[in-house]
């Protein structure tokens, strides 16, 4: 049976934390994947995020944070740049051509700029790379059309995305149907075609962060990957994600010894594993913060430690209802 990497108990800051680095690392790929023939006009060896932007989320006047924008040269005219809006959609509905459309004209009276928008869904969507339409027509004769690239990801065959040569691909493949593949077997190949990859560093972890992310293994799905990982010639896909694993814990340590000295020792710990909790599933509600600087029990505290890692959402740990 086919399943879809489920993403129920998640934040949509989840999401946006994971793909804002992954595209970050790797907007190349995307526009090379999703939108050939635009990317094939513009220079992308050199590129840069702007900063966030604030746009109004017609028509209900909500202000609000577009998730990337892009700037990126014409190919062959350094002076002049186009912008790539990419939105990152958990769930996708029809209310959103619309919305997008609302977007994309508030971009060009701000920077009056070509404009490339190109919509990701994790979930739903119609499957595959699709040029969209939004067409204002309600009057009987065509008013105005609204164009962009999408891609849907969850109904597609991950072996299609591993088969490809840009390494977004290969991570991208996680959130897609496995096929004939078992769960472990999914995730390995995507491990695999990761740790054989000529990449560096931060290209590697940010690729890996996305498959952890989304392929989270456990009971014998678990036990089956530590047996494929065991099977494996080289060590690579295990030293990969023993590394992936140490970053996170890193980053958690790192904040919480420098909030440590000021705060005592066992509070500088409770903010270390909120940093921790914060890298692994997004940023945290009032809520679980409340939860963990009330918890006194330095077992327990030690508990929430070895979870983090292993542990499927909040909810799992007891920190979240």
């Amino acid at each position: 049976m086919n399943d879809i990497p489920r993403l129920k108990g998640r934040r949509r800051s989840l999401h946006d934390q994971v793909f804002k680095d992954l595209l970050g690392t790797f907007l190349p790929d995307l526009l090379t994947l999703v939108a050939p023939e635009p990317a094939g006009r513009l220079d992308l060896s050199h590129w840069k995020f702007l900063d966030k932007e604030v746009f109004t989320d017609w028509p209900k006047g909500q202000r609000r944070e577009l998730d990337l924008l892009a700037e990126v040269p014409l190919a062959g005219h350094s002076d002049r740049t186009a912008l790539v809006h990419v939105e990152i959609e958990a769930r996708s509905g029809p209310q959103m051509g619309p919305r997008f459309a609302g977007y994309y004209m508030q971009i060009q009276l701000r920077h009056g700029r070509p404009v490339l928008p190109i919509l990701l869904c994790l979930q739903r969507g119609l499957p595959g790379v699709h040029f969209n339409s939004v067409v204002d027509a309600a009057l009987g004769p065509e008013i105005g059309r609204f164009n962009f690239y999408s891609l849907a990801l969850s109904r597609m065959r991950a072996e299609e995305y591993l088969a490809k040569e840009q390494p977004l691909a290969w991570a991208l493949a996680a959130l897609m149907r496995r096929g004939s593949l078992s769960r472990a077997e999914h995730k390995m190949a995507c491990l695999r075609r990761i740790a054989g990859a000529s990449l560096s560093d931060r290209q590697r972890l940010s690729l890996v962060n996305c498959v952890e992310t989304y392929l989270q293994l456990a009971g014998r799905d678990a036990e089956e990957l530590e047996a494929l990982q065991a099977a494996e010639p080289n060590e690579e896909v295990q030293a990969m994600r023993m590394t992936w694993a140490e970053k996170l814990e890193a980053k958690g340590r790192d904040i919480g010894k420098q909030e440590g000295l000021t705060m005592g020792r066992e509070q500088g710990f409770r903010q270390a594993l909120l940093s921790m909790l914060g890298a692994r599933f997004g940023p945290l509600s009032e809520d679980v913060k409340r939860r963990v600087e009330g918890i006194a029990s330095a077992e327990r505290l030690n508990q929430i430690a070895e979870q983090i890692l292993v542990a499927h959402s909040l909810k799992d740990m007891g920190l979240d209802s």
